[in-house]
């Protein structure tokens, strides 16, 4: 049966993303063994899931997830999302090479004569786009198995909402957002659409010509309409898909001025103006919500050497791990079913393209002060003394975001061309990760990475 090698797939998937425990082979096959009992038996309730509050930067997130990785629903939740990424050949945006590709056009739309530039994004755009609508609409058309089409009428119906958490949610939304992307296109390549990106619910268009505000909106609006609200799909549960006013941004040539205005677009903002010669000119920079965002997160770090109640109190040693990982990028080597996956993290991989602005007049000056002074600010809202590796020469030696970003400074967490076995034991055991397990063997190189990261709050 088909969809038994998807629960094999999907259960790999699974112990490959689990940072609290690792499956042997044995482990996996039974785990396996027991889903299928349960998948013949019926043994599973897609609506057995948990929800909760999350708070993200000061915003609330409402997610559903199914708390056991290895239970039948999390599972198969994990199988419907191969079958419909399988089906759609669904390939998700690169975040890096999304922005790569905005910076060298923005880099040259400002040399044209007229051109025009909108942001906008969805409100809420996870849970409020109706999976039963996605399904009815635009998935059950194309599936041909008629057991897969039955497990998925089943989860929709059970979930009804594409919710933060399931892992499903990606892809589904995703299928919707595409038509929305073919029907935007066609309505706007004639109007002078020279480029236009979506990144899950966050878009930018950009024209070569001055386009109306208002005539922008109304084929947006004629989008959603048309897109997420059909009338003739007969659902119970309809999308509440709309877009977010407060983020909706609108600039042409004709508008710009000596008082400098922006955009913002996936963390980065550009601020456009008129320079002393008339000459349209931009600024990048990190916006201010992303700034506090990093600030929040190392004033944490920070808390946890500070808090007399917490494990990590006055662990220095860690607590400078911690800071030399935030301040860097990782690269490691993760295991995906019988590959190895090139994983990169960290804040200079997330605004990589300000490393080639950062000793030039384009870098705004607030986000030149925040890379240059974030770690010592942190420490001095903390109110506690500065420690002995930001003082003088070392300061910027390995913990400075500034000075990092210009080298590209780099953990190098691969075994062939980075730290060795021996050169990574003595690495994690300075933040207190140990080589050897409970039953006294030697642990393997991949597991050190992971409990390295995790240790020092980078993430696996």
């Amino acid at each position: 049966m088909r969809f038994e090698k998807e629960i094999e797939r999907a259960v790999r998937h699974q112990a490959a993303s689990d940072t609290e425990t690792t499956k042997t082979p044995d482990e996996i096959a039974l785990i396996v063994e027991n889903l299928k009992g349960s998948l013949s038996n019926k043994q599973f309730d897609f609506s057995n899931s948990t929800s909760l509050i999350l708070n993200q930067g000061g915003n609330k997130r409402f997610v559903k997830r199914y708390e056991d990785l290895y239970s039948a629903e999390s599972v198969f939740c994990q199988c419907i999302k191969q079958i419909v990424d399988r089906v759609f050949k669904i390939k998700y945006s690169n975040r890096n090479e999304t922005i790569k590709t905005l910076f060298g056009i923005l880099s040259t739309i400002k040399q044209m004569s007229n051109f025009t530039i909108v942001k906008f994004d969805f409100k809420d755009y996870f849970n409020s786009v109706s999976a039963i609508y996605v399904f009815e609409k635009f998935i059950k058309p194309k599936l041909s198995d008629r057991f897969e089409t039955d497990l998925i009428s089943d989860f929709v119906h059970k979930t009804k909402y594409t919710y933060a958490g399931f892992s499903t949610s990606n892809a589904i939304a995703e299928i919707i957002a595409k038509q929305f992307d073919i029907y935007i296109r066609q309505a706007l390549m004639p109007k002078g659409l020279l480029y236009f990106h979506r990144y899950v619910d966050d878009s930018v268009l950009i024209f070569n010509e001055h386009i109306d505000e208002s005539e922008i909106r109304n084929i947006l609006e004629l989008a959603l309409n048309e897109i997420f609200h059909d009338n003739t799909v007969n659902t119970p549960i309809k999308c509440k898909s709309k877009f977010k006013e407060s983020k909706f941004r609108y600039i042409s040539k004709r508008s710009i001025s000596t008082t400098p205005y922006s955009i913002d677009y996936l963390g980065y903002e550009f601020w456009f103006l008129l320079n002393a010669k008339n000459k349209v000119e931009i600024k990048y920079g990190i916006t201010e919500v992303k700034r506090d965002k990093y600030n929040n997160r190392i004033d944490k770090l920070i808390s946890c050497y500070t808090d007399p109640n917490h494990a990590d109190h006055n662990n220095l040693e860690l607590l400078r791990h911690r800071i030399a990982g935030f301040t860097s990028r990782a690269v490691y080597l993760n295991k995906r079913f019988r590959s190895n996956v090139w994983k990169v993290k960290g804040f200079i991989s997330n605004y990589g393209e300000l490393r080639y602005l950062l000793e030039t007049e384009l870098l705004h000056e607030e986000t030149k002060i925040f890379l240059s002074n974030m770690v010592e600010d942190a420490f001095s809202r903390a109110s506690i003394a500065t420690p002995y590796f930001l003082v003088g020469a070392q300061s910027t030696s390995g913990y400075n975001l500034f000075e990092n970003m210009k080298v590209n400074k780099t953990i190098l967490l691969v075994e062939q061309i980075g730290y060795d076995y021996n050169s990574l034991v003595k690495l994690v055991a300075k933040a207190g990760v140990s080589s050897i397990d409970s039953n006294g063997k030697r642990r393997g190189y991949g597991t050190l990475v992971r409990d390295y990261l995790i240790k020092i709050k980078i993430g696996y």
